[in-house]
């Protein structure tokens, strides 16, 4: 859909800590629907006082020329100026008195910009909005009166972010008995998925076979004692059917069996067996996974991997145990490290993974600035295996680390990798802050034939490329893998909350609630090469949207 009107408006969230208050931004075309830029995380933090800022306002002075203000949100009487020609980049702050600013009388009002403007803003912040269709191409038919009209059975489609493919056509009759020129009424469908696919499954991975079966594998969930850690996270059950649609919960049509127990450790706690994914390599079975090492320390998780050489369905599951480094001085699985996938690629096996390590940022403690403060990140590195259950620790590549601010929310986490090799690059896909309505997704990229295991051949986007809507009223999307359909065309897998809640909320562990469930969305290409992830589709069965258009038939 064109748009002739392009709206502004600030906002903060007033969580009472300067990571929320802080200016939002988000853009609408009609000021009914709004997209939140940026992942829902602030852009802009105020320096002064203790720098939480509250009932902004931008102010329009000319073209592509604002001031934007915001009250110190613990001292009323004192505004924050700023200066910007973008809403990207801003002028030093000013701290003026709140009473002397004429210009400061609508706090969140709307604020019109230019197309290009907008542009400039989705690309350094996301652009978060769902992938359509938005036109068909021209169908013109001659036909001589009385023959019936041969429309054709594919249509060449164009999205909202570019890409073209065609569809299957369905048409309505078209009487051709007399001459003259006629419009005929065609419809080409897009399929949405039943959604949630299977619930209170977090982390999900579903991989198809070569023999066209679907195995599904996540992070298992007890909704029964949901928020209660003893009862989450201590089965791996391996799910197998024959359709994407099949794996449904209530299909029917689906065979499932657990592989992998594990019982509460020290304290009724949960032994943390998380993200398992499932591989093929070689002609065996693997299913990756994570869990507690001591018994006594439910926090003490490490990458674990177990095999089946027969049906996967049947046969048994051997327990190899943790995931194993060739050297001894590595920093590979010394600390918390999880989620963890496998690439093959180009002859060669590589290990994704997670793990925490303290980092010295620097930061304000108490009013003070302290250049020795440290930050525990979780970090994504990649290495080499030369074995399915062993890496080459003799030489390991940091990919990304958490430094946006929507990969800081909560927790400086970036986690869960997972990856996708298309149009000559390896695209990365991991999820980034804590794990409630603000977790999101981020992305890395690096060329086809580049070195993996080389820092500088990956390039980090600096925005969320899948994030929560409240238009479709799903949250916290994130921790995914990648599948493909029956027609071929690529499948993100996540999981998302259909409840928007934050880890603010008063006696809320989001880690230990159950309402993460498995998820299915179209993976949608740019004409750059890139994909576009859309947003999460909303709840319900499974349809087809259907689009219409119309044909020009000339009965001669």
């Amino acid at each position: 859909m064109k748009h002739n009107n392009f709206y502004v408006r600030p906002y903060v969230k007033n969580w009472n800590n300067p990571e929320s208050d802080s200016l939002h931004l988000e853009y609408s075309y009609d000021k009914e629907t709004w997209y939140s830029l940026n992942g829902n995380n602030g852009i802009l933090f105020a320096k002064g006082g203790l720098g939480r800022m509250t009932e902004p306002q931008i102010v329009k002075e000319g073209e592509d020329k604002f001031k934007v203000y915001a009250k110190d949100a613990l001292d009323s009487s004192k505004t924050y100026v700023y200066e910007t020609s973008d809403l990207i980049n801003y002028s030093d702050e000013k701290v003026e008195e709140t009473a002397k600013i004429k210009d400061y009388t609508k706090p969140n009002d709307i604020v019109e910009i230019s197309k290009e403007l907008l542009d400039k803003l989705n690309n350094v912040f996301g652009k978060p909005e769902p992938v359509v269709i938005e036109s068909v191409e021209n169908v013109t038919v001659e036909v001589k009166a009385g023959e019936p009209a041969e429309l054709p059975k594919k249509v060449m489609v164009t999205y909202s972010n570019g890409m073209k493919e065609e569809k299957s056509a369905s048409w309505e009759a078209v009487d051709t008995a007399t001459a003259g020129t006629k419009t005929v009424k065609g419809t080409v469908s897009e399929r949405f998925y039943l959604n949630p696919l299977i619930y209170h499954r977090a982390d999900p991975c579903i991989y198809k076979h070569t023999d066209g079966t679907y195995y599904f594998v996540a992070s298992y969930t007890d909704d029964e004692h949901n928020l209660v850690g003893e009862y989450q996270y201590r089965y791996i059950l391996l799910r197998k059917a024959s359709s994407l649609e099949d794996l449904a919960d209530n299909s029917g049509r689906y065979e499932e069996r657990c592989v992998f127990t594990k019982a509460p450790v020290a304290g009724n706690n949960s032994p943390h067996i998380w993200a398992p994914e499932f591989h093929f390599i070689n002609g065996d079975f693997y299913i990756y996974f994570t869990t507690c090492i001591d018994d006594n320390d439910c926090w003490s998780i490490r990458p674990h991997v177990m095999r089946c050489q027969g049906d996967p369905m049947k046969d048994e599951w051997e327990v190899i145990g943790r995931v194993q480094t060739t050297t001894t001085d590595s920093i590979a699985f010394t600390e918390f490290s999880l989620d963890h996938t496998v690439l093959q690629h180009k002859g060669e096996l590589y290990f994704f993974w997670a793990e925490k390590h303290p980092k010295v940022v620097g930061a304000n403690v108490g009013g003070d600035y302290d250049e020795n403060a440290v930050q525990v990140n979780s970090d994504i590195y990649v290495a080499k295996m030369v074995n399915p259950w062993t890496i080459d620790s003799s030489r390991i590549c940091k990919v990304v680390e958490p430094e946006y601010n929507w990969e800081l929310h909560g927790f400086p986490v970036c986690e869960g990798p997972a990856v996708l090799v298309r149009n000559g690059k390896v695209f990365m896909a991991y999820s980034a802050s804590g794990t409630d309505a603000l977790y999101c997704m981020g992305m890395c990229t690096a060329d086809a034939d580049a070195d993996l295991l080389e820092p500088k051949s990956w390039t980090k986007s600096p925005y969320p490329v899948f994030q929560s809507s409240r238009e479709t009223g799903q949250y916290g999307p994130g921790h995914n893998s990648f599948t493909y359909d029956d027609e071929g065309n690529d499948i993100i897998v996540y999981h998302a909350r259909q409840e928007e809640r934050y880890l603010v909320d008063p006696g809320y562990q989001p880690l230990y609630d159950a309402g993460r469930n498995a998820c299915l969305s179209r993976v949608y290409w740019n004409p750059d090469g890139t994909p576009n992830f859309s947003v999460p589709f909303p709840s319900g069965e499974p349809k087809e949207v259907k689009t219409e258009f119309t044909a020009t038939v000339v009965v001669k």
